[in-house]
């Protein structure tokens, strides 16, 4: 028998050959022979080398099976097969005895006449995640032997469960909530704080509502929840969404070894839709993989007409024995889906009744019939104040309702319906993207790797609203990272998988906007009516037949850093984690707006250094469970919504974001495996810094369970279960967020005052928010339960057939604002159902969302909380139908 070293099973993972790991043959009633085991949590192919040495036995495999998988810690006195049962549990392997008394690994799938006996049962919804992943730590460990609450979202799961944008996780991860951000799904809300989102372990630009994060390019994606790694760089405290791409990697070998693909069309509820396919090229040692998608859709809300295209194509290979390389790049183009920030005139007996304040203030009028107000038209009626609106009243300046703020025509209430949101026809959200990656890497025969990758972001947008606000953003990030990983040991009980590198990140940003010299009027457009001449504002500013924008800033910034990561295993069961991560920021910005709160015309610049750590702790007991200790002060950046960094934030000098995270988690995996999850609680703290200056901090503190559990080989469940409170820290007198409010939180009958705008310039200024308050956008509890039931293949006309159904909703306790007495959002529970039938290459899915037709509503997330809620979508049908050759 051969015992094959690293270096050749690492060769022998792109092809199909069964090899034998070591031993001399066993006699079947030996299976059931105690031994004393003594296997570390390790790739898996490494961790069936050593029970094959130790028990001495044969043990043959195809090992493109073994690829990529990760085995826990196996210690103790036991069988074979019970050792064999807990390094497989998770896997979709099996083992069975062949006639000389041997082992054969298998999948589960195969047929045999001889008795396979097997650890855990089938998963079709890859729900165990047992697979290892560098794309969360760094580092290669499974989801077990993370200390850190992560999810793993896989494509079927995707598939099964209708999710379509990153606010469809709600169903699956836990700590995930996201206050609509002017209707637009973009970036995820993890721990009630906006999260960064990464391509492959980078971190994207910032994505505020700027256009949708479409999953259906996804191969799979990760939730992190908590900082990021400091290999990826100085993420935000709350968490991350890394979307990893589809690729030509095999599903039973390294790369696919034929040509296959599937064409897919999906329509539905209010002229639904899409068109997708993608397609997998063999190509020597490596593939190909090409995916495209274009949707051309109406919507339930007026004026909403989502639009996209995404292109994606990546390229993985081998260039010889030691070195293989990967390229992905993805294009993704959207307009129709506009910003909108729902209802206006919000009151309790709206949200309770659809009871809706009517009417229109003709005071302010369009005086040349174009259809727009000018900022000239709203001065004619109301006059301005140093370059500032009148019809925006702030608190701290003495504001007060104007006589032309009433509404004089059509005053009464009438019954609103969900679709009627302030979206007009001529406003707009058009945005394009370009995301690539590469990577070019060596393993050594000692299995040490040397990476270098690649990074670019870029993206434009071009926004109107016509209550006042218009943007135009470019950005782009260039970064490179080269990485050593490497393993170390020291004796017996003492070893060390680590990573060490450096990066260099490069932020060009150019964020034109027009809101802060206050015109805009939310309230002024009676929803039922329609919009009018007199209440759609027109933005920017024309001077001279050119936008005057109210701030042009041009931003620049570049960080150089150095980081290290490593899981430190102590006597096999006891681990520790701990990054390290030093960056080193050369900021700069310039302002030349119109309206500038602070420097203006000027270049302001500083550098400046920032140390991110971590360190956690876990230990693997031998019945599955896994505690584990986490503590992580990480520091970010306090970006924009192009990710740049003001010249407002670089003045200050508060433009590196402190934060602490503490968390303490158990996760498991026992009855064989079958049943696998996590729980964990935290707390956390950021502070935030705006662009004038103003600190803000939150602190949070939750607990989350999340279980996976296949009941049998038929019946799965999932479930998610999240208890939170997110406090914003108390701002102190005069100091704070800005918020937009409602006429009647000024001290002004709404019907006089809906034809202004009303705000308070920071929080503080009402003395009960001054000492800090609860952040209510984020419900308190979110929790769902959701079981799929798989049929086993049968026959139906003569050719094979499988079918299921996932069934089960998300419950989300109520919201509302911030204000003494504020409004209420009531609590809600969303029921979704999702059928399938396979018939040979072919699939039909029908997906319902909301399926008991529940009213509900979304917060609105930042300054519009106050004024503003999203009426949630109704009853959805989709239909899709898959080739697959």
């Amino acid at each position: 028998m051969t015992i094959l070293n690293s270096r050749t099973r690492k060769f022998l993972l792109g092809s199909v050959a069964t090899f034998v790991f070591s031993g001399a043959a066993l006699a079947q009633g030996s299976l059931d022979s105690q031994a004393d085991i003594r296997i570390p949590a390790q790739s898996l192919d490494a961790a069936i080398t050593d029970l094959a040495d130790q028990a001495d036995i044969a043990i043959t495999a195809n090992i493109a099976h073994l690829s990529d998988l990760r085995a826990p810690t196996v210690s103790g006195t036991m069988s074979v097969r019970e050792a064999l049962s807990e390094l497989l549990r998770g896997t979709n392997l099996t083992y069975r005895t062949l006639s000389d008394g041997s082992i054969a690994i298998e999948q589960v799938t195969m047929q045999s006449d001889e008795i396979i006996v097997t650890g855990t049962r089938l998963d079709p919804l890859n729900l165990l995640q047992k697979g290892a992943t560098d794309s969360l730590t760094g580092l290669s460990l499974s989801l077990l032997e993370t200390p850190r609450a992560a999810s793993r979202v896989s494509e079927i799961t995707i598939d099964r469960y209708g999710m379509q944008d990153v606010d469809d996780l709600l169903a699956a991860v836990p700590g995930t909530f996201t206050a609509s951000f002017f209707g637009v799904p973009g970036n995820l809300n993890v721990r009630g704080t906006l999260a960064d989102t990464y391509f492959q372990g980078f971190k994207r630009i910032e994505n505020r509502g700027n256009y949708s994060s479409n999953l259906s390019a996804a191969s799979y994606v990760e939730v992190l929840r908590g900082p990021s790694s400091p290999i990826y760089g100085p993420g935000k405290v709350g968490g991350l969404l890394n979307f990893v791409p589809k690729t030509a990697r095999g599903e039973n070998s390294k790369y696919v070894d034929e040509l296959s693909g599937s064409l897919n069309l999906t329509a539905g509820s209010y002229d639904k839709t899409v068109f997708s396919g993608e397609i997998s090229i063999p190509a020597g040692n490596g593939g190909f993989h090409f995916f495209g998608e274009h949707e051309d859709s109406d919507s339930y809300y007026q004026n909403i007409h989502p639009k996209h295209t995404n292109l994606q194509g990546t390229y993985v290979g081998d260039i010889s024995d030691q070195w293989s390389v990967e390229f992905n790049v993805m294009y993704f183009t959207e307009s129709g889906r506009i910003q909108t920030p729902g209802w206006n005139r919000v009151t309790q007996d709206l949200v309770d009744n659809g009871t809706y304040v009517t009417g229109r203030d003709t005071d302010i009028t369009d005086l040349d019939g174009d259809g727009y107000l000018s900022y000239g038209e709203i001065d004619a009626a109301i006059g301005s104040f140093y370059g500032l609106s009148n019809i925006r009243q702030i608190a701290e300046y003495y504001g007060y309702a104007l006589p032309e703020f009433a509404l004089d025509e059509g005053v009464g209430t009438t019954t609103l319906d969900g679709s009627q949101i302030f979206a007009d026809e001529g406003d707009y959200n058009n945005t394009d993207t370009i995301t690539g990656y590469a990577a070019l890497e060596r393993v050594f025969s000692d299995d040490s790797k040397l990476s270098f990758q690649f990074f670019i972001d870029d993206m434009e947008n071009e926004r109107f609203n016509s209550f006042g606000f218009a943007a135009d953003y470019e950005a782009t990030a260039l970064e490179g990272r080269i990485s050593y990983a490497f393993d170390a040991s020291l004796g017996d009980n003492l070893r060390a998988d680590s990573v060490v590198g450096i990066a260099h990140r490069r932020h060009d940003a150019k964020q034109y906007e027009s809101f802060l010299s206050g015109y805009l009027a939310f309230d002024r457009r009676d929803l039922s009516f329609g919009a009018t001449g007199g209440d759609r504002i027109l933005a920017p500013n024309m001077v001279d037949g050119e936008p005057a924008w109210d701030s042009r800033r041009d931003m620049k910034w570049n960080s150089s850093s150095v980081f290290g990561m490593t899981d430190i295993k102590l006597f096999e069961r006891f681990s520790i984690l701990a990054g390290l991560r030093y960056d080193y920021f050369d900021l700069q910005a310039i302002n030349t707006g119109e309206t500038v709160f602070g420097v203006a015309d000027t270049l302001v610049e500083d550098e400046s250094g920032a140390v991110t750590w971590s360190i956690s702790g876990r230990y693997e007991t031998p019945f599955g469970v896994t505690p584990y200790l986490t503590y992580a002060e990480p520091r970010s950046l306090e970006s924009s919504q192009t990710g740049g960094v003001s010249e407002g934030t670089i003045g200050s000098g508060l433009y590196i974001s402190p934060s602490k995270l503490k968390e303490a988690g158990i996760k498991f995996s026992i009855l064989d495996g079958n049943l696998f999850g996590s729980l964990a609680y935290y707390e956390q703290y950021r502070r935030q810094t705006d662009m004038l200056g103003n600190i803000s901090g939150t602190t949070a503190e939750g607990f989350e369970t999340e279980i996976h559990w296949l009941a049998t080989d038929n019946l799965s469940f999932t479930s998610s279960f999240t208890k939170q409170e997110t406090k914003v820290d108390a701002p102190g007198a005069g100091r704070g967020e800005y918020l937009q409010v409602r006429p009647d939180q000024f001290g002004v009958d709404p019907v006089l005052g809906y034809g202004g705008t009303f705000a308070i310039n920071n929080a503080g200024y009402l003395p009960y928010l001054a000492d800090g308050y609860t952040l209510t956008t984020i419900p308190e509890i979110v929790a769902s339960l959701y079981g799929t039931y798989t049929t086993n293949p049968f026959t139906f006309f003569g050719g094979n057939a499988k079918a299921g159904i996932t069934a089960g909703g998300s419950y989300v306790s109520e919201t509302g604002g911030i204000f003494e007495n504020d409004i209420v959002l009531p609590s809600y529970t969303l029921a979704k159902v999702a059928a399938f039938v396979e018939f040979e290459q072919f699939t039909l899915s029908v997906n319902v969302d909301n399926l008991f037709d529940k009213r509900y509503f979304t917060p609105s997330a930042e300054v519009y909380k106050e004024v503003a809620v999203m009426p949630g979508l109704p009853r959805i049908f989709r239909v899709n139908l898959s080739y697959d050759f």
